[in-house]
């Protein structure tokens, strides 16, 4: 590694950056606009960890949004330490878990052996599920989800949905918890709900009513979320956002395998923070869960 280039580059940072740098140990958080320089300093900031520590490259888990990102961060940081560079653990949040699952195969015997599910397969799954083919039985017997006429007009929204439930890193069971709560919350807080007086006495008040064609939207959407996943599982497949979710579920009930990328990386870096999801963030907190101190460095725009 040429401490020559790390200073060359060192040399162009500002005071704050700097810092930032040299933070090395310890969880430390940077909060920085577009176009400051933020990937350059977590970049510099593996490099002095390089310099200063006797961490080997492979302790060190970079983890960024974009496959583009990965290459940037990679092609800042060979330049910096050369051919250690490549060593280091550059990937996206996606990327990670795929390392992981591959890596630890037999810890995943539910996702391990199938296929990805390809965008073709995920419609095709739902429209299923929505609109059995004749002689099927339609056991879900949606109404709001399923308008006559067009049973296939909300299937995109649906799909959405789902894939944004498992950024959240929300499932089925979970989402069904969630609404019962929202929905028993609503009633028993609105003292308003109904007029009381008139000629609408005991009516809902308009204003209420769209809430509550939501909740039974949301019912059925959480049915076909559940059915969606039991038709992967049956074609053993998986989506994309199934990687991150069956490794979250996995650290949270294998410590033995959670220790083990504990010790395997002793620092964790991620760059553009302010894209992070609770799925991802629930990932860096389970990583980083083995000290009270971590060393576990943030950047990230807040207003963004």
């Amino acid at each position: 590694m040429s401490k020559a280039k790390f200073n060359q580059f060192y040399k162009q940072l500002n005071p704050a950056q700097k810092e930032a740098v040299e933070a090395i140990d310890g969880p430390v958080m940077v909060i920085a606009g577009p176009g400051t320089g933020k990937t350059q300093i977590l970049t510099l900031r593996i490099a002095n960890i390089l310099l200063k520590t006797d961490t080997p490259p492979d302790a060190i888990l970079a983890l960024t949004f974009t496959r583009s990102g990965v290459h940037s961060m990679r092609q800042r940081l060979v330049e910096i330490i050369g051919s250690a560079g490549y060593r280091v653990g550059i990937y996206t949040f996606h990327g990670f878990c795929n390392h992981i699952i591959r890596n630890y195969a037999e810890e995943f015997p539910r996702i391990i052996g199938s296929a990805q599910a390809t965008i073709i397969d995920q419609v095709k799954i739902l429209r299923e599920i929505i609109h059995p083919v004749k002689g099927g039985v339609d056991s879900l017997r949606l109404k709001i989800l399923k308008p006559y006429g067009s049973p296939y007009y909300h299937l995109v929204s649906i799909l959405g949905e789902i894939e944004r439930f498992k950024r959240e890193n929300v499932a089925p069971a979970n989402l069904l918890q969630i609404l019962k709560q929202n929905e028993k919350s609503f009633y028993e807080n609105t003292p308003d709900l109904y007029y009381e007086k008139g000629e609408r006495f005991g009516q809902m008040r308009g204003k209420y009513r769209a809430l509550v064609k939501s909740f039974a939207k949301n019912r059925e959407l959480c049915q076909v979320y559940k059915k969606y996943e039991a038709s992967l599982q049956a074609r053993r497949l998986y989506d994309f956002g199934d990687m991150v979710m069956e490794v979250l579920r996995e650290l949270r009930e294998n410590k033995d395998l959670l220790l083990t990328l504990q010790e395997e990386y002793q620092y964790l870096l991620a760059d553009e923070h302010q894209d992070a999801n609770q799925a991802q963030n629930e990932l860096l907190k389970l990583l980083a869960s083995y000290h009270p101190e971590p060393n576990l460095f943030i950047v990230g725009d807040d207003k963004q």
